[in-house]
């Protein structure tokens, strides 16, 4: 197993989503690592969308689409944390009915910053 599987691993295996340091910590348990390992091993999964990162908690999430190459879009919630992926293809026909100049939307990252039901 490469690093990029163990890594994938551990997120698949998480019952919550963790912190690139929480992964380098269950990484040990495997073999010994330096951090940037950890790190070239998230940035080659999100290249890869078998993961996406939420910019907000800073924790990494693993993709629940079926296929490749899509528009990352998360819902977080703001007392918990739970992280959650939406479907993105709702966001991408907004942007495509309602076109802003300044920006390019075919490629973009959405995260919603909102209370999940548990919480609410």
């Amino acid at each position: 197993m490469n690093n990029n599987d163990i890594v994938f691993e551990i997120i698949k295996g998480s019952k919550k989503h963790l912190t690139a340091y929480e992964i380098l910590y269950k990484f040990l348990k495997y073999k010994k690592i330096q951090p940037m390992a950890v790190y070239r091993s998230l940035n080659k999964l999100i290249e890869e969308d078998k993961i996406h990162k939420s910019n907000q908690n800073k924790t990494y999430v693993l993709c629940s689409h079926t296929h490749s190459a899509h528009n990352a879009s998360i819902a977080i919630c703001r007392d918990c944390g739970d992280t959650e992926e939406l479907k993105s293809e709702l966001f991408e026909a907004i942007f495509r009915k309602n076109p802003i100049k300044k920006y390019d939307f075919s490629k973009f990252q959405l995260e919603v910053s909102t209370i999940c039901r548990r919480c609410n």
